[in-house]
């Protein structure tokens, strides 16, 4: 059976930090993982008070080619070129035989 391929290093081309949320509600101390996408997604507002959403978006971490890589609770926090965002969900794509091939965070 062929394996799928790891994302390629040169499309990771970002470095996050995740905090994960402890049981009393604080975070604890910053996890760099390297070798992540972000990928930003804008929204428009139909409220003349409230700007376009500029944080949310999709962060690929490879099981392979992301140093430090880890399945991301929801609820933590992770920092991107010094944007802090919310881990609103954490999707597990896996692979043939179950293995992680990547994750697929959803951040606002």
């Amino acid at each position: 059976m062929i394996a799928l391929k790891p994302i390629p290093r040169r499309a990771l081309p970002d470095t996050m930090v995740v905090r994960t949320q402890n049981a009393d509600g604080t975070f604890s101390e910053g996890v760099v993982v390297r070798n992540v996408r972000f990928s930003r997604t804008q929204s428009v507002v139909d409220d003349a008070h409230r700007s376009a959403d500029a944080g949310a978006g999709k962060i690929y971490v490879d099981a392979f080619n992301s140093a430090g890589a880890f399945e991301v609770p929801a609820g933590s926090r992770v920092e991107i070129d010094g944007a802090s965002m919310l881990v609103a969900a954490c999707k597990r794509c896996e692979g043939f035989g179950g293995r992680v091939h990547h994750w697929e965070l959803t951040v606002r």
